[in-house]
């Protein structure tokens, strides 16, 4: 019996081994990884009440840039960032620049206070370099997620100068409502 026992030994513990391998493997391989969206910059365009060229006033107006940096091990063919800010701001204005050129993803406002683009080909190490003009900021809320993906999630970076830096609240979408 114990020469039966020492026949399967191997064919035992290399199905075993195997299956540790193999699930130590997928699991490092297959996680979910970060894709760093940083906070770069903050100017005040406006804190006072301010008449823009189509008649609307506006309480304050902030610029916002942001810079999506492609921190995976993995190229993505086509996913959507959503960013939205305060419940009651409004974005004045948008651009984007990236390897591609200027203004040339496809984008669109969801709401007025939140924003969509949809990013194609997005390899390993690439940049894209989001503006906004934004108005009736109260409490400087913002949320930046992805959208139409799998295996990464969008993660929020503040890197603004210390100089007048403004607290930021990082919030989940359900906050902003």
């Amino acid at each position: 019996m114990s020469n039966i026992f020492i026949k399967f030994i191997p064919y035992l513990f290399g199905g075993l081994g195997g299956a540790m391998f193999n699930a130590i493997y997928n699991r490092v391989k297959y996680k979910i990884q970060f894709m760093d969206c940083y906070y770069i910059e903050e100017d005040v365009i406006s804190k006072i009440p301010t008449i823009i060229e189509n008649g609307e006033v506006h309480n304050n107006i902030y610029s916002k840039q942001f810079v999506l940096k492609n921190t995976t091990n993995a190229d993505y063919k086509i996913f959507k960032i959503i960013f939205e800010f305060d419940k009651y701001s409004k974005i004045i204005s948008h651009s984007e620049t990236s390897k591609i050129g200027v203004n040339r993803l496809s984008k669109k406002l969801l709401q007025q206070n939140e924003y969509s683009a949809t990013i194609k080909n997005f390899n390993r190490g690439d940049e894209i370099i989001f503006i906004f003009q934004i108005s009736n900021i109260l409490e400087n809320k913002i949320n930046v997620t992805e959208d139409s993906c799998t295996g990464f999630k969008i993660r929020l970076v503040d890197k603004r100068k210390s100089k007048g830096k403004q607290k930021i609240n990082h919030v989940k979408k359900d906050q902003l409502k």
